[in-house]
């Protein structure tokens, strides 16, 4: 009940928070001017505009505009959707990793607080419905290897909706794949390293997989998202006239690789992938947008304190790799363009959870005061000194807190 009550609590006052002057600007913001005509598009029958990337997206932002009109609440309402929906999983991820209500608590306060998060929420981009599918694939998955005294046929319908939610989260930006690959990667690990080691999590978690059988497993995270992401494809295809074929399927795909590998990027907006964690610099034309500065560098501090653990402590393990591979795999993506505002986000995602989890390994209170509030409250502070400009607030209430170069 009280865990029923808290997501409830979450899910009704972030939605108010996004939604809050969501209509502002009235313009399009940075790409939705790529994506809301392609939703469009798939609406009316006209022609499809956005064949460089997959559908999942539009789709939802076409679901806004049928309900709520052609305007910019109907363009962007999903977006406030997936984000509660975001933080709500968040918050059920790390309780059911960790069992501490506390610790979920405040993994979503600084998930929250993260900015990326509050724009990408409140814009009719991918990005958002890319992460919002991942956690919620994440959670399926983690509750069909934590849950004990479950059937095996709950087990299995966990393990499939694991699946079809990855396959979504993919189709809504390719790099979706990334944490698909990290659960296939546990899934082998756990299997074979179960006879291997005395651990009996580890040991408990493997023998989870083997009620549900393996052969289910093997289908739920390798044949499902495929079958999943495909299917996003059916409305592209039936607005363009064509029937559903496995090789023009094959033909969409191959145009988006090919557009990724000759598209030429903004210079101007290029960075490394190294140079994400420590970006300073707010993008103007996407509600300057820039990472909580507190949460993105003091959770890279509590990624450090998390690795003292790793190996032997499945949460702060896993938030490790999850956050390693959405970033590390941009190393050897073969793509001309790197933006820190699309690629950093699913990374980023997890340093809230790192800093929530890192609290475990320190004293509960300094000073009298818990140190979980304490820790959140710079958070709050950066949050509100780039609240005005991240929510469009007109002059002079963009400058509140003083301007912004």
């Amino acid at each position: 009940m009280r865990t029923t009550l808290t997501a409830l609590i979450l899910g009704l006052l972030s939605l108010g928070f996004f939604l809050r002057d969501i209509g502002n600007p009235p313009r399009y913001v940075f790409d939705e001017f790529e994506y809301i005509p392609a939703a469009n598009a798939l609406l009316t029958h006209s022609p499809y505009t956005n064949p460089e990337a997959p559908p999942m997206g539009k789709l939802m932002i076409a679901a806004g505009i049928a309900f709520f009109g052609d305007n910019a609440f109907g363009w962007r309402i999903m977006s406030a959707v997936s984000g509660v929906f975001t933080l709500v999983g968040i918050f059920l991820w790390v309780l059911l990793l960790t069992g501490q209500h506390s610790v979920a608590l405040i993994a979503s306060l600084l998930t929250l607080l993260n900015n990326f998060l509050f724009v990408f929420s409140r814009t009719a981009m991918m990005d958002i419905y890319l992460v919002c599918f991942m956690v919620w694939a994440l959670l399926a998955f983690t509750a069909a290897l934590k849950l004990s005294g479950t059937r095996p046929t709950i087990r299995r319908a966990l393990f499939l909706g694991s699946g079809v939610l990855f396959g979504f989260s993919s189709a809504s930006k390719w790099n979706g794949v990334d944490t698909l690959g990290i659960a296939i990667a546990a899934a082998v690990f756990l299997l074979w390293f179960s006879a291997r080691s005395s651990n009996p999590e580890i040991s408990a978690y493997a023998d989870r997989l083997r009620q549900a059988g393996v052969l289910w497993v093997v289908a739920s995270l390798l044949i499902v998202p495929v079958l999943a992401y495909s299917i996003t494809f059916l409305p592209v295809m039936h607005n363009l006239g064509h029937p559903f074929r496995f090789r023009e399927l094959i033909s969409m795909n191959v145009f988006i690789w090919h557009f990724r590998q000759v598209v030429v990027a903004n210079r101007c907006m290029v960075t490394r992938w190294y140079q994400w964690p420590v970006q300073f610099q707010p993008l103007r034309n996407l509600s300057y947008l820039v990472g909580n500065w507190y949460v993105m560098w003091g959770g890279l501090a509590a990624l450090l304190l998390c690795a003292r653990r790793f190996g032997r402590c499945v949460p702060e393990t896993l938030v490790i790799v999850l956050y390693a591979g959405n970033l590390l795999q941009w190393a050897i993506t073969p793509q001309n363009g790197f933006f820190y505002y699309y690629y950093y986000f699913p990374a980023a995602l997890f340093l809230g959870v790192a800093m929530a989890l890192a609290l475990r390994q320190l004293p509960e209170r300094l000073f009298g005061v818990r140190l979980s509030i304490l820790c959140a409250l710079p958070a709050v502070v950066v949050f509100a000194y780039c609240f005005p400009r991240m929510a469009n607030l007109p002059p002079p209430f963009d400058c509140t807190l003083g301007c912004w170069p």
